[in-house]
């Protein structure tokens, strides 16, 4: 009886150990009625997406994650920086700001307040069938009147979203005051670069607007709003209300692979999670379902992430196929890597292997929940396909990860045993990455 009682214990304390495995690494994913994720229901958001976003006039995501206990977290998209003045096809709230605001509302070259000297942009769009320019303007975020406008907005149409996700989120005057068509100071400089303007004139007043700005804006039973933000990480460091940093096609970008920007992408990525932030991986691409192009972005995406993970401040957003009502999420997203053997505190040089390579191993990694034994991840950066090398692998592996198909709703699988790999033989492309298994 002792003897099947103490059995009893280890069983138990196992079953709790594997549950304790999340049944995917953290996911981001657009959810919203008549687009991507039009056509999951709220289990399959709940059961394969972290943090589902949605915005005004589409309120699938925060239906969808409202549930008790929480399985996922809405978030609601706007951006408080960048104001777009279409009176042909308005956007909102762009709109709503013109139509309340004073000139003090906006930026302006130095010296000058008046309309003539904003800080400006343009953006071409197709309305009613026709081209049109739309002039592009810079809120003047230091002015206590724009968060009101901005928190009075959230509280009344996102008030039951968990999180907001902020665009155009600068930590410097330059990026700040850049967007469509180039700089914002065209004809200060040639090239239209704003260092300086009436109302931020420096770099470190900017940061401080941002972080007042956040601390402004406030839930209706006062508590702080978190949001995530969609620019510099540099500016998570100025109030706690931010609480992660979207790195938009850093890896792959309209699904064209981007090697040059894998070393600084790793190292923001050890800088973001060393505070505890969340980091947010956000790769685009519109590649046919299943094919080798579609398979190579999804292939780096997840080893860049692997290489870089840390629990739950690590987060997927691949983004890769566009022309789908199903949700961007993928088979390789349920894999977890768990008890790496290196680690990415301070920059990709810890884990580099040789110039441009990189690799990243975890004795014991999981598949929707169940072990399957040790994986690892290798991207390449260089110009040309390079064959792994002896001595860079400390544990022994025999398969290449293989895909089958898209997106997980639409059947997509993926194989562990399917590929083999030969330490010493195996390429790794130019500019991709292997996934592997023991």
């Amino acid at each position: 009886m002792k003897a099947l009682a103490v059995l009893g214990y280890i069983l138990a304390t196992t079953a709790i150990a594997v549950a304790r495995i999340p049944a995917h690494v953290p996911t981001w994913a657009y959810d919203e009625y008549n687009a991507q994720g039009g056509a999951a229901s709220s289990a399959d958001v709940r059961r394969y997406v972290t943090y589902a976003e949605g915005g005004l006039g589409n309120a699938k995501a925060a239906s969808d994650c409202a549930t008790r206990p929480k399985e996922c977290t809405s978030v609601w998209y706007f951006d408080p920086h960048l104001i777009y003045d279409s009176s042909q096809c308005p956007y909102q709230p762009d709109a709503r700001f013109i139509a309340a605001a004073s000139e003090s509302w906006f930026v302006h070259f130095p010296g000058y307040h008046d309309e003539d000297h904003r800080v400006h942009g343009s953006y071409s769009k197709t309305c009613d069938g026709k081209q049109t320019s739309v002039p592009v303007y810079v809120a003047n975020i230091t002015n206590p009147a724009v968060s009101d406008f901005f928190e009075t907005y959230l509280r009344t149409e996102a008030s039951a979203w968990d999180a907001f996700m902020m665009d155009d989120t600068g930590a410097t005057l330059v990026n700040q005051m850049y967007g469509p068509g180039g700089g914002f100071c065209r004809g200060l400089n040639l090239n239209g670069w704003c260092t300086s303007t009436e109302e931020i004139a420096t770099d470190a007043a900017l940061l401080r607007a941002q972080g007042l700005f956040a601390d402004r804006l406030r839930r209706i039973d006062g508590a702080p709003m978190q949001f995530f933000v969609n620019g510099d990480p540099a500016v998570l460091g100025t109030n706690a209300a931010y609480i992660g940093a979207i790195a938009e096609n850093a890896i792959v970008d309209a699904g064209n692979l981007r090697p040059a920007m894998y070393e600084k992408t790793l190292t923001e990525m050890a800088s973001v999670e060393a505070r505890h932030k969340k980091f947010v991986l956000l790769d685009t691409g519109n590649a046919s379902a299943g094919s080798v192009a579609q398979d190579t972005q999804r292939i780096v995406t997840t080893a860049v992430a692997w290489l870089g993970f840390h629990g739950s401040d690590t987060v997927v957003w691949p983004d890769l196929e566009y022309n789908t009502d199903n949700l961007a999420v993928w088979p390789e997203d349920e894999i977890y890597p768990t008890n790496p053997l290196e680690s990415m505190t301070e920059s990709a040089a810890q884990i580099a292997v040789a110039p441009g390579v990189w690799r990243r191993e975890f004795r014991a990694c999981y598949d929707a929940g169940r072990r399957f034994g040790p994986c690892a991840a290798l991207v390449n950066a260089n110009g040309a396909a390079i064959v792994v090398q002896r001595g860079w692998l400390r544990g022994e592996y025999r398969y290449v990860i293989g895909f089958s198909g898209g997106d997980i709703l639409s059947g997509g699988s993926l194989s562990l045993t399917a590929i083999p790999f030969v330490d010493g033989q195996t390429v790794i492309p130019s500019g991709g990455a292997l996934l592997l298994a023991r």
